[in-house]
């Protein structure tokens, strides 16, 4: 071999060396820290513990517990076609294209092309066929009901009800058959199981009990179809994220395929998912409701100058709450201000906030006000006992409202 041709060769060699000893990079990573801060830059490690982030090259290690939320992709959507969507015991949701039970396992295939077997006693509930938002509400209306066995659900059409009517059955499922046409099914006294076909099934409902093996979970994993991971252990290995869930199940992803990973679980908790230690109400016997979560007065979204929100408070007038926050958090952040798609009666409703009796902040709020969304940032260090009042400045209750859209606590 020539001199020329080996330097060549050596030159070729490291590199390639250089080429395969670079860390894989996440680009255009967006963080957002407990406090506060939005940090944009590149993901070069990820580990249990830290991610280091390269923003605009000052290298940056953050600690998991100061973790807020990575965001690795602006947009996750349900795929346009036809899809599963199965939970675990652990509470996480999967969109899955294909959805069959053989045996005691259930095989689903991922929009991305990826298999994932999971053990049938891992499983809580599977509702096929879930790319229908209207179907995916009533069966959460439908679960949520507190039950002593399993359920198997078939939607039944016909002339008269094109729609459809889920009859809803109980008694106990069992093993699916080995072509994966059917699910064993005995109804309630039933002593012979039934071998319902799956093609015929709406959803399916396993009664189970808390898992007292499941692991704390780290964060929750949501890819580009909303699918949902909680995740007890996650590592960046090159151009894929190992995940552990907290039910046991071990599974790879693209981190092409990441739409975002929240860590936000134990450190920000939205008033509308807790509850009130206290609630003083008006007088005002004729009054449906004096306070809502989520959604407006009138069951709508929460909607302030133009933007809608889907965390927060609608609350009439008088309508006092208070939380009990134990003096662990630090800071409450909400947006006040009248609902655009809710009728009003003019006059001004008055906001107070007061933490363990002290006033935090007192504001006199009126449709007429130039500043439709007033945003509220408070310290709640050491806050014990957190009070929120909204009231009329006068007498005349009847109409007054104030909505406290993303009302939030963080540590």
């Amino acid at each position: 071999m020539n001199k020329p041709y080996r330097i060549l060769t050596l030159l070729f060699c490291i590199g390639l060396i250089v080429i395969l000893a670079q860390p894989f990079v996440v680009d255009a990573a967006e963080l957002k820290t407990l406090k506060g801060e939005t940090i944009q830059g590149k993901i070069t490690s990820f580990t249990d513990t830290e991610i280091i982030v390269d923003a605009s090259g000052a290298v940056r290690k953050i600690p998991l517990f100061e973790m807020m939320q990575v965001t690795l992709e602006a947009t996750a959507i349900h795929p346009p076609n036809p899809f599963s969507l199965v939970e675990l015991s652990d509470g996480s949701q999967i969109v899955a294209n294909s959805c069959i039970i053989k045996g005691d396992l259930i095989e689903l295939g991922l929009p991305g092309g990826e298999k994932l077997p999971v053990p049938t006693n891992k499983i809580s509930w599977v509702l096929y066929k879930a790319q229908v938002a209207s179907d995916r509400a009533t069966w959460n209306e439908r679960i949520s009901k507190k039950r002593k066995r399993d359920v198997v659900a078939i939607l039944k059409k016909d002339a008269d009800n094109p729609d459809g009517i889920l009859n809803l059955l109980e008694g106990t499922l069992g093993k699916g058959s080995d072509d994966g046409k059917t699910i064993d099914f005995s109804t309630v006294g039933s002593t012979k199981p039934i071998p319902v076909p799956q093609a015929n099934l709406h959803g399916l409902v396993f009664l189970r009990a808390l898992d007292a093996e499941a692991l704390p979970v780290l964060c929750k994993i949501i890819d580009k179809t909303k699918s949902e991971f909680l995740a007890a252990k996650i590592t960046l290995n090159n151009e894929n994220l190992k995940i552990k869930t907290s039910a046991g199940l071990d599974l790879t992803l693209p981190l092409a395929s990441i739409h975002k990973l929240d860590f936000s679980k134990g450190k920000l908790a939205y008033l509308s998912d807790l509850e009130p230690s206290k609630i003083l109400l008006s007088q005002d016997e004729e009054r449906l409701s004096a306070f809502r979560k989520d959604t407006n007065l009138d069951g709508g979204p929460l909607r302030i100058n133009g933007v809608s929100y889907a965390k927060g408070l609608a609350m009439l007038a008088t309508t006092d709450l208070e939380f009990d926050l134990k003096g662990e958090y630090r800071e409450f952040k909400a947006i006040a201000g009248f609902d655009d798609l809710v009728g009003w009666i003019e006059g001004s409703v008055i906001l107070e906030i007061e933490g363990d009796g002290k006033q935090l902040v007192k504001l006199e709020l009126t449709r007429k006000d130039k500043k439709r969304d007033n945003a509220i940032n408070l310290s709640i260090k050491d806050v014990q006992r957190l009070r929120i009042v909204v009231r009329s400045s006068n007498p005349l209750e009847f109409g007054k409202h104030l909505n406290l859209a993303n009302a939030q606590i963080n540590k």
